[in-house]
């Protein structure tokens, strides 16, 4: 506590203090009945006792005022501290969500698919952004892409969706491979993919229809030329233990007679073979008349195991693979990379041939 003394007889104050062993502070003699000093709070009250008949005045000390204005403004501070702490809780929950850009897409329908990955209003929600846009790609095939912010308490979609093909006269133009397109050329019809795309065999690439200025959908016959940079794979595999069907040499032959190609009666051997494949073929009986006859043969097949040595047989499998390959390989302008993997899973060889080529991906 500050005390700011004035009066005739400050002297005597002071000494009557130190006699009362009341320990003071910082004493300032502002002029000869002017003082200024500090004392403990538990001497405040001694002190206003023997000042009481002198002008003065009272101050809190710096160090007693932080405290003295806590207490004064407790409820004030509790409901700040209260305030700050609500809002930092509150602002973690989702109190809206927002979908911009659907048009075939029902917004209601895109909320529940959030809803019922645990993406709700009035909870906390701990997604990121990227895991919100994963689980609309996931959920829906026909996005082309989408994107989400998260704004206050706000959820913001934005997407944009892939062009719908619906049955016209023309058809579309589709991937013959497995692709990852590098160039796009349209004379007609409206393209479905983007130069960097990956498309997959059969996708659609050019849609059958132009849309003109109101958004109309004309349809056209669609011509393009569409490059990418493409993947053909040959797969097969080899069992270590193979069962095949062997014929035995063991034969049933059938005859059916015909003349001017009606059937005139059969000429039947027993046939019980169990296993069987059957070879047929005509016959000429005579020159003069149209008589002919159809051999059917039956032969007995029955089932072997065979035991393949991978070591031996890896080659072969290995151009099994590559003719695979180039057999599914149409047309391309450059050949980049033939590339032949061989693994081995238990019991089973596998080899892959992989021919990354440049050229036109559509027929």
């Amino acid at each position: 506590m500050k005390f700011d003394v004035k009066g005739y007889g400050v002297d005597n104050l002071l000494k009557t203090l130190h006699v009362k062993k009341v320990k003071i502070y910082n004493l300032k003699f502002l002029d000869k009945n002017h003082i200024e000093f500090e004392t403990d709070d538990k001497n405040r009250k001694k002190v206003r006792r023997y000042i009481a008949n002198f002008d003065k005045k009272e101050t809190l000390t710096n160090f007693k005022k932080l405290p003295n204005l806590i207490l004064a403004n407790l409820g004030i501070i509790i409901g700040v501290f209260v305030g700050i702490i609500s809002f930092l809780f509150m602002s973690n929950f989702t109190w809206q969500i927002q979908v911009f850009g659907t048009k075939d897409l029902s917004v209601s329908e895109i909320i529940s698919v959030l809803e019922n990955n645990g993406i709700k209003k009035g909870k906390i929600n701990l997604q990121t952004s990227k895991d919100i846009e994963n689980i609309l790609l996931n959920n829906y095939d026909m996005i082309a892409q989408v994107s989400v912010i998260r704004q206050g308490t706000a959820i913001i979609i934005n997407l944009s969706e892939k062009l719908v093909y619906n049955q016209t006269e023309y058809a579309p133009i589709t991937a013959t491979h497995n692709g990852i397109i590098t160039n796009i050329n349209i004379i007609t019809g409206t393209t479905n993919v983007k130069v960097g795309d990956y498309v997959n065999k059969g996708d659609i690439l050019v849609l059958p229809f132009n849309i003109n200025s109101n958004g109309t959908k004309i349809s056209v016959m669609p011509l393009a030329e569409i490059t990418a940079t493409m993947y053909i794979l040959g797969t097969c595999q080899m069992d270590k233990l193979e069962t095949v069907l062997m014929r035995t040499g063991q034969t049933c032959v059938e005859y059916k007679y015909k003349i001017f190609n009606k059937n005139l009666f059969s000429g039947k051997n027993k046939n019980s073979f169990a296993l069987f494949e059957t070879s047929v073929y005509n016959e000429n009986i005579s020159g003069l008349v149209p008589l002919t006859r159809e051999v059917i043969v039956y032969h007995e097949l029955e089932q072997t195991t065979i035991q393949h040595d991978f070591d031996k047989e890896k080659q072969s499998l290995i151009e099994k693979s590559q003719k695979l390959a180039y057999q599914s390989l149409l047309t391309y302008d450059t050949m980049l990379d033939e590339n032949t993997q061989v693994k081995i899973v238990g019991d089973t060889m596998f080899a892959c041939t992989t021919l990354t080529v440049q050229g036109i991906i559509h027929g």
